[in-house]
């Protein structure tokens, strides 16, 4: 089994750990462009996705005021009209 495991702090605990418990490993300095390219177009992605639901998150509070609106203007409205 082969896995990739990116890491960018406490390298040298990381590979003591390794060494430690008689781990083969490699470390490469540099990502692969296949790799790198993946990496930049899922966090495209994620930053889309997010923008798409904030989007939709902003419409709903839009409707949400809207209907609050309009409840409010029923609630004065029936008021005045038990008021005379």
């Amino acid at each position: 089994m082969r896995e990739i495991i990116i890491v960018r702090e406490n390298i040298s605990k990381i590979k003591k750990f390794l060494d430690q418990e008689h781990i083969n490993y490699e470390i490469s300095q540099e990502l692969s462009d296949k790799l790198r390219e993946y990496i930049e177009m899922k966090s495209k992605e994620d930053i889309f996705a997010d923008y798409g639901e904030a989007i939709k998150d902003k419409e709903r509070e839009k409707e949400i005021a809207l209907w609050d609106q309009a409840d409010e203007e029923d609630e004065e409205e029936l008021s005045k009209q038990h008021a005379r």
